[in-house]
């Protein structure tokens, strides 16, 4: 399989232990697939479920990114998940519960110990734990293939005890996980929406979180897709003049000039680059 490039606005989570739900799943409108061995399969599921992925995975004809999503490495069934995943030749590996930086550092050296050629790392950050250890986390991004960072917002708050789902608790945790993924130089992703029929709580979650710097948002229905994309599709006036106003700068020999009434420089215009790669091909 051939790994794909950016823009990944919407990544389908997909439980492995239903193979035909995984073929259906490459059907969708996601931009990249995450095939989970981790929550949404059952214990007794899990020996079945990797053999889902070892067989699908390598069938399809895709130019989107597929992920494996393994259990923490604190379980019993991380190091077979591991393997399952460079196996199937996954592009990524969806890394859950990540605490500490070691958790990455250790992650990626039993990738690289299997392969030459190993996926990147999807790491998801889901407890106060892994929180605090955010400048640590984002460390260990910049030492190893990590691609994204993102944070789980059902796990975080079963973690802290609510009995809910806190919209000032998310607001908190998208706020966090976009600075250390600019500490850590790797994509932010924002968390899935809980509430599969909840369209409008849906789009406003998803607007405030391309809004904040996210690049993306994970999902876990395919009805959720179409307001996930189009949240973190630029608009095309947006696109039209970001392009204008790069082109402008990379063409002058000034570092800082007007354009359309706009000031430039290298720290405004890396802005305007920002969003070009945001642009679905």
């Amino acid at each position: 399989m051939s790994r794909s490039t950016r823009p990944r606005r919407s990544a389908l989570f997909t439980p492995a232990d239903d193979a035909e739900m995984l073929h259906k799943a490459v059907g969708t409108d996601a931009d990249a697939f995450i095939f989970d061995l981790e929550d949404a399969v059952h214990p007794s599921m899990k020996e079945t479920a990797r053999a889902n992925v070892r067989e699908v995975v390598p069938e399809l004809d895709v130019a989107r990114e597929v992920a494996v999503r393994i259990n923490a490495p604190s379980t019993d069934w991380f190091a077979r998940d591991v393997a399952t995943a460079v196996d199937a030749g996954a592009d990524a590996v969806a890394l859950p519960m990540v605490e500490s930086g070691r958790d990455v550092r250790e992650t990626w050296a039993t990738l690289t110990a299997l392969t030459d050629d190993p996926p990147l790392l999807r790491a998801t950050i889901e407890t106060p734990t892994g929180m605090h250890a955010g400048r640590e986390i984002a460390a260990a991004c910049r030492e190893t293939g990590v691609e994204s960072l993102a944070f789980g917002f059902a796990d975080y708050c079963k973690a802290i005890g609510s009995p809910g789902t806190p919209d000032r608790v998310r607001e908190r945790l998208e706020l966090l996980t976009v600075e250390y993924a600019a500490m850590g130089g790797v994509d932010p992703v924002a968390s899935v929406h809980l509430d599969i029929g909840d369209d409008a709580g849906l789009e406003r979650v998803a607007d405030r979180a391309s809004e904040t710097g996210f690049v993306g948002m994970t999902a876990i229905h395919p009805g959720q897709l179409d307001v996930i994309n189009e949240a973190f599709t630029p608009d095309e006036d947006a696109v039209a003049q970001a392009r204008r106003l790069v082109s402008a700068f990379d063409d002058s020999e000034r570092d800082a000039l007007e354009v359309e009434g706009v000031f430039l420089d290298t720290a405004t215009v890396d802005r305007y680059r920002r969003l070009l790669d945001r642009v679905p091909e």
